[in-house]
């Protein structure tokens, strides 16, 4: 089986957009070529970003079954949330910057405290944080 690898919330963003790296990416899961993982608040952040539809669920919800989950633990959190505060962008709240920072801090943290791989387009920040990223 292949090593494990965290997914970056924009890898099934961008695959739902309909970009060819992603669906590389995710063919290659769906033929076991690939073990692919993400964050409960991955999830979150999809559902109440991205999944504004039915048919956006159906196909989800489908496709999440194929990535394994990686709970939010008490001690992520406090580690993320560090992360956070140090790299916070200055930037009001409604522009949705600074969720997307939390989201990305909670997936570094993942990633180094798992040792996973990370699959992410946002290369240099989380490689500035000591995360090993896969590119696709």
């Amino acid at each position: 089986m292949p090593e494990l690898a965290l997914l970056d919330e924009s890898v099934l963003v961008q695959y739902m957009a309909g970009d060819d790296g992603a669906r590389t990416l995710i063919d290659k899961l769906l033929a076991g070529e690939v073990s692919l993982a993400l964050t409960a608040f991955t999830a979150l952040h999809l559902w109440s970003h991205y999944v504004s539809d039915r048919k956006a669920e159906m196909h989800m919800s489908a496709l999440i079954r194929f990535i394994e989950q990686i709970p939010l633990t008490g001690d992520v959190a406090k580690i993320a949330g560090s992360i956070h505060a140090r790299n916070r962008p200055d930037v009001p709240d409604e522009h949705g910057e600074i969720r997307l920072a939390e989201l990305k801090a909670v997936n570094a943290t993942t990633a180094l405290e798992t040792g996973m791989p990370i699959y992410s387009r946002d290369v240099d920040w989380y490689e500035g944080l000591g995360c090993q990223v896969l590119s696709y």
